[in-house]
């Protein structure tokens, strides 16, 4: 029986979830090994493995990530990685980032170790293990857990991390690169012109082209990167049709946006799939 369009956004809403203030989450799943270059961390970052296992190239060192096993990412990181699927099966995952101002909110104590990169986490222990959960379940379930609960779910999970030797260190100032990809992901889909992002962060076009020449990018390399990054989540973690999640960044013609996909990834929108089709709702 197809699904409604509230039942399939709450579906959505279960597997790519997102409160402001507070984190967000995603469940991956990808058929076969694929690598990604150079992807943006914006956030702190944990991802848990449930199949496959992940391979990060970080600080010219590959750490590698088992089913069973996590890895704590600080934010600010550029990293390579690839995922690579089970021997009988999809490659899945469970990312979770929380938000500078919980972050802000946690005192740890000053005997955890701040994560400097990426920093693998093993089989976490119970509590921690837990703790993950109960936070993925609050940022998940927005009809029956308030903001303000789910905001204690994730201070309890930084010091559960903080019990196991950990901690993440406070999110630095901002780039204006860092800006933009924040609220330009909050809404990939708009044509976000320059002045509408000149008026967003209260700089002239002058002074913005400058400001991203000095951080080694431009506008439209930005804008094209995080629709493309949120386009990938959205392959990763729901069935959406690639018609559907090509309009929901912006584009109105789907080979456009698989060219542009590909271009930036190096492989085509369907290769994180395989052969498992998107079902429309």
């Amino acid at each position: 029986m197809p699904i409604g369009v509230g039942q399939k956004e709450q579906a959505l809403r279960h597997l790519l979830a997102a409160r402001p203030g507070v984190g967000a989450t995603g469940h991956i799943t990808q058929s076969g090994r694929l690598g990604y270059t150079s992807i943006t961390n914006d956030l702190p970052l944990i991802i848990m493995v449930r199949r496959g296992h992940k391979l990060i190239q970080s600080s010219g060192a590959t750490l590698r990530i088992d089913e069973g096993e996590a890895v704590a990412i600080a934010a600010g990181q550029a990293i390579d990685f690839e995922n690579v699927a089970a021997e009988d099966g999809d490659y899945e995952a469970r990312w979770l980032v929380i938000d500078p101002a919980v972050l802000a909110d946690f005192t740890p104590p000053a005997e955890a170790q701040p994560i400097g990169g990426c920093q693998s986490l093993g089989r976490m222990p119970t509590g921690l293990f837990r703790a993950y959960e109960q936070a993925v379940e609050a940022l998940t379930d927005e009809d029956d857990i308030p903001d303000l609960v789910a905001r204690h779910k994730l201070g309890e999970l930084l010091a559960w991390l903080a019990s196991a030797g950990w901690r993440f260190p406070p999110v630095s100032q901002e780039s204006f690169t860092t800006r933009i990809r924040r609220f330009v992901g909050a809404n990939p889909q708009s044509a976000w012109s320059s002045a509408e992002i000149c008026a967003q962060l209260a700089v002239s076009e002058a002074t913005l082209r400058r400001r991203l020449s000095e951080e080694g990018t431009s506008l439209r390399a930005v804008l094209t990167d995080v629709r493309m990054t949120h386009a990938m989540q959205l392959l990763q973690c729901s069935r959406l049709p690639v018609s559907e999640i090509a309009a929901r960044i912006g584009f109105e013609s789907q080979s456009r946006f698989a060219i542009r996909f590909r271009h930036r990834f190096g492989f085509p929108p369907s290769a994180i799939r395989g052969h498992r089709q998107a079902q429309p709702g």
